[in-house]
């Protein structure tokens, strides 16, 4: 895929991987819209990235808020007259402990995470129906087959991501010339798991690099990176025995709150 000169509008573009991805698109002369909940950031990324303020809006928003993602998506229309390109990023990641299983993190979880990519597309595919071309780009994660203990929150909302977009993929490609692209990364140094250290994971950059990388090869899923994709779909293949017996504590990861049963 080409992606230069490209309109691309990027949500959650004030995280970790967004943001590199947005200074990497910059570089292939493509015009960013960014869309976020912080809006000073947004302004320091807008200052940061580019000096043609017609090359660079921003919208300050909230993915679970579907009125926001309308007027997202119509002033990236009016600005640029076209969406080629969504990369929908917006995400949080929440620890939910058993001992205190509690349905608000899993409703918040499933708000921001997979219901802002839902009305993202929502919105998205008459846009690119009529333009009959497009792509859409949503991150999930890696280990999106199985639970997780501690992170079902996170994982049902992302897992629901990748079946989503699985759905999608064929009929979008073969109807209206969308492209639908699920990135799936392992551990990446970002500020969303600064407090969970995780062995092995990459940095934003890196992370940035693949993706868009992948995007240019016409990748329809890109997962990353290669030990930690390797190790996880080992796992996926454990019958359920084996797979309950690894050690809780260790498959939760450095930095999980302890909690004292209520």
């Amino acid at each position: 895929m080409d992606i230069k000169g490209k309109n691309v509008l990027i949500t959650g573009a004030t995280g970790g991987m967004a943001h590199e991805i947005a200074k990497l698109l910059i570089k292939e002369n493509c015009k960013l819209a960014l869309f976020a909940r912080r809006e000073e950031k947004l302004k320091e990324i807008v200052k940061e990235l580019s000096k043609d303020s017609s090359n660079l809006i921003f919208q300050k928003g909230d993915v679970k808020k579907r009125e926001d993602i309308i007027s997202m998506i119509e002033f990236t229309k009016e600005s640029f007259g076209s969406v080629d390109i969504a990369i929908l990023s917006a995400g949080i990641l929440v620890p939910n402990p058993i001992q205190t299983f509690d349905s608000s993190i899993i409703k918040n979880s499933l708000d921001i995470n997979f219901m802002g990519i839902v009305y993202s597309i929502e919105q998205l595919l008459p846009v690119m129906k009529k333009q009959k071309s497009g792509a859409i780009v949503a991150l999930s994660t890696l280990p999106d087959r199985r639970g997780v203990p501690g992170w079902g929150a996170y994982g049902a909302s992302k897992a629901a991501v990748s079946w989503l977009m699985e759905s999608l993929r064929a009929e979008a490609k073969q109807r209206y010339n969308i492209e639908i692209i699920t990135a799936k990364p392992g551990s990446v140094e970002t500020p969303m798991i600064e407090k969970y250290h995780r062995q092995g994971a990459i940095t934003p950059e890196r992370a940035a690099q693949l993706i868009v990388s992948g995007i240019k090869k016409g990748k329809k899923v890109i997962q990353f990176p290669l030990n930690q994709v390797l190790m996880t779909r080992i796992q996926d293949l454990f019958p359920v025995f084996a797979y309950d017996m690894m050690p809780v504590e260790l498959t939760k990861g450095d930095g999980y709150p302890t909690v004292e049963e209520e």
